[in-house]
């Protein structure tokens, strides 16, 4: 008696969660689908029972619930569609047992999420009929001891490997489907146009309703043409197929179904928690959404519960929560409808600037990688509370989210954006009416971005007007990285006196503070700076101990800079093979960190070593992923840096011709940022180290590096890593790779094995 709507269109990516969702129904006997709206629930439903059918004697039936508003009809509907006659005083739930008791049928009940008060009689049908099978599409889960619920996901999204690949890019499942629904003739998959596609899948978090619907705009738009309009998916995503279901025309329509079923509290906290970008925790949600209804914990999990919101993973252990873009900028439509959008915006822009403000990360000590850990956690709210407060004249926490963002920016690298940020908040400010301590690290900010962009006059300006309004407020920590960050600015211009004057002062007072990560960035300067005057025995030495010092207390971004400090003076001395192996070391921890200034001066240093051993398209490869990423961040190479650069160029044509060259740079342009690392790292890889075995005393490890392996000998994870040690999972696998890079080992089995020989094991507890 097999009764299913047949679907017009094939299904797209979907073959693993049929195949589960079958040997669910084979194993329990009450099944239900969840998910977002929008998530292909219906479609995915569709398929399991359409394939599923021959396996029950009487096939499957579907009852469509869409148009049912009362839960004592859902039991009448299902009777009627199996064909089950009325028997006048008996309840529906008794006439469906007695019919269905022994039959063998598989049966799909589509959207019971409005009419949930009904879960319980169709519990008792499922109880008292062994052969039954129901398979339930909700957009939330029924709470019901026989439900085994099976949570349907978007589409895989593409990564980054996958753009740069048009076959692989078409193959991802979020694609593929955007690809198999665009209507007109003459679209194709290109190398022009794959980065556009992708983007288009991204921004609608991979929702197969909202790509169907986004494909029939591709018989008008451009793929670059449909990004940009992406921006307000809700009118452009207004139409779709006659044949769809009413509330699937549109993905606005799909997303009211479910915001409509909400309860009034729920509607306030679900619009009001679209106030934040990229993700919350309860603590935050509690603050800026709860006033005046305090019950914020028991909204998110109705709100989790109905598919509106979802967990998150953050990298601090903390609960994380937050909604797919699509239903976001639903939400943030109601928020704007309604009299709290001012209120709420301005309690978000406030929460995150006293948390910008509190965690004070300039000059902060060993609380620096906890603070840039959190910044970039929250880098989304970050900025949207800069937007909100900078367009409302609020300048004094503009400037407070400003530079704590322009802090993170600089460490990974992107400057352009923090420089231009924070000199217009400024110029547009009455420095007066701000208050010393959130101007002055302001103009610490920019002073470093400004250098690091390579505009040393405008670092001159702001970092001495810093340095002048901190000896006024006797505020030491910002006069010592002022002077540390003018040090820099003086070296670039050629003053070499003056700049090592700078750094000395800038180490003593933060010897005096206690402030081991500043007397470590000082040290390394002077290395630099005794290397650029061609001391290259000093600044070895002086690279040696930052180096020691960084890992001694647990700075990996410090540890980075002076790995690739030491391993480019080591190639300038003619040192290639450690060079290379202290570069390779670099460029895991800056990878890591993800900071693309400090992968851009490994890309270059270790093109040095590929040309040096005859791989000149290699080396141009590198050059030409070097540049592209300097170009993204705005960050010129250093003048001394530009002139050993010139001259590796010229070899490199020299050696393969300037067409060959060229040709090998613009690949090199192409490449994606893990590719050019790979290719980099091989470099580092192929030198030529010394054989040591698994006990050699040659072999240093920090006492947090021997901490970090035993643990990894009793079968740790990164993660069980981060917990313990209070350490991000990200920092964690930074100890392990330099683990294993200094035991030259290639698998956290072998570094296993050498804790066990040396001692260090512990058994787990």
């Amino acid at each position: 008696m097999t009764s299913l709507p047949t679907p017009t269109s094939r299904l797209i990516g979907r073959d693993a969660e049929v195949a589960s969702v079958r040997q669910l129904l084979r194993d329990n006997r009450l099944v239900t689908l969840t998910g977002p709206p929008g998530v292909g629930k219906t479609r995915l439903a569709l398929e399991v029972a359409t394939s599923a059918a021959p396996e029950f004697a009487e096939g499957a039936a579907f009852v469509d619930l869409a148009q049912i508003r009362e839960p004592a009809l859902v039991l009448p509907e299902v009777a009627h569609t199996l064909g089950i006659g009325d028997a006048p005083g008996a309840p529906p739930a008794d006439r469906l047992v007695t019919a269905l008791m022994d039959r063998e049928i598989l049966l799909v009940i589509d959207n019971l999420e409005h009419v949930l008060d009904a879960a319980l009689d169709l519990a008792h049908v499922v109880s008292d009929c062994p052969r039954l099978r129901v398979l339930i599409t909700t957009r939330q889960r029924l709470r019901l001891n026989a439900e085994y619920e099976y949570a349907v996901s978007p589409l895989r999204l593409p990564d980054a490997a996958d753009r740069a690949d048009p076959e692989r890019l078409s193959a991802t499942a979020s694609v593929a489907l955007l690809l198999e629904r665009a209507r007109h003739p003459d679209f194709r998959l290109t190398r022009h146009n794959a980065g556009a596609v992708a983007e288009i899948c991204l921004r609608l978090d991979g929702l197969p309703l909202a790509l169907e619907l986004a494909a029939a705009r591709l018989d008008v738009f451009s793929p670059e043409e449909l990004v940009n309009r992406l921006e307000n998916r809700m009118i452009l995503l207004n139409e779709g197929d006659e044949d769809m279901a009413t509330r699937h025309r549109a993905l606005r329509t799909a997303i009211e179904w479910s915001h409509d079923l909400l309860a009034h509290r729920e509607r306030t906290l679900f619009r009001r928690l679209s106030v934040f970008a990229g993700g919350w925790t309860l603590s935050a949600a509690e603050q800026i959404c709860a006033a005046p209804d305090p019950d914020i914990l028991g909204g998110l999990g109705s709100l989790l519960d109905k598919n509106l919101i979802r967990r998150t993973a953050r990298t601090d252990g903390i609960a994380g929560f937050g909604m797919l873009e699509s239903i976001r900028e639903f939400a943030v439509e109601q928020l704007e409808r309604h009299d709290d959008a001012v209120t709420v915006r301005a309690r978000h822009a406030v929460y995150y600037a006293d948390g910008a403000r509190s965690i004070q990360v300039a000059g902060t000590g060993a609380a620096e990688a906890a603070s840039y850990a959190w910044i970039g956690e929250e880098h989304g709210n970050l900025r949207a509370a800069l937007a909100d407060r900078r367009a409302a004249g609020d300048l004094e926490h503009a400037l407070v989210l400003a530079s704590a963002l322009s802090w993170y920016w600089y460490t990974r690298g992107h400057f352009g954006e923090g420089k231009v940020t924070l000199e217009g908040l400024l110029s547009a400010a009455d420095q007066t009416a701000i208050s010393p301590a959130t101007l002055l690290n302001a103009l610490v900010s920019l002073g470093f971005v400004a250098s690091a962009r390579g505009d040393l006059d405008d670092a001159e300006r702001a970092l001495t007007t810093a340095r002048a309004l901190s000896e006024r407020t006797g505020d030491r920590p910002s006069m010592a990285t002022s002077s540390l960050c003018l040090g820099n600015v003086a070296r670039g211009q050629g003053r070499y006196d003056e700049a090592a004057a700078l750094y000395n002062d800038a180490a003593r007072m933060f010897g005096e503070l206690g402030f081991d990560q500043g007397v470590t960035w000082a040290e390394h300067d002077l290395a630099m700076l005794a290397a650029e005057r061609g001391d290259l025995a000093k600044a070895e030495r002086l690279l040696r101990d930052s180096l020691r010092r960084s890992r001694d207390i647990d700075y990996s971004w410090a540890e980075a800079w002076a790995a690739w400090g030491l391993g480019s003076v080591l190639l300038r001395r003619g040192v290639v093979d450690e060079g290379s192996i202290s570069l390779g070391e670099a460029l895991t921890i800056y990878d890591a960190l993800d900071d693309r200034r400090g992968v851009a001066q490994c890309l270059e240093a270790l093109a040095t070593v590929a040309a040096r051993r005859a791989s000149y398209h290699s080396a141009a490869r590198l050059l030409g992923a070097a540049g592209m990423l300097r170009q993204a961040l705005a960050a010129t190479v250093p003048a001394d840096e530009r002139q050993r650069l010139g001259k590796l160029e010229a070899t490199i044509a020299n050696a393969i011709g300037p067409d060959a060259a060229e040709r090998a740079r613009h690949s090199g342009r192409s490449m994606t940022v893990a590719a050019a690392i790979d290719l980099a790292r091989s470099y580092a890889a192929s030198a030529t180290a010394p054989a040591q075995s698994g006990a050699a005393p040659s072999v240093e490890l920090t006492a947090r590096e021997r901490e970090v392996a035993a643990m990894i000998a009793a079968g740790s994870t990164n993660r069980q890593l981060g917990r313990a040690l209070g350490i991000t999972e990200k920092t964690a696998e930074v100890h392990v790779r330099n683990i294993m890079g200094k035991l030259r080992v290639a698998s956290r089995a072998a570094v296993a094995a050498w804790a066990v020989a040396n001692g260090l094991h512990r058994p787990s507890d």
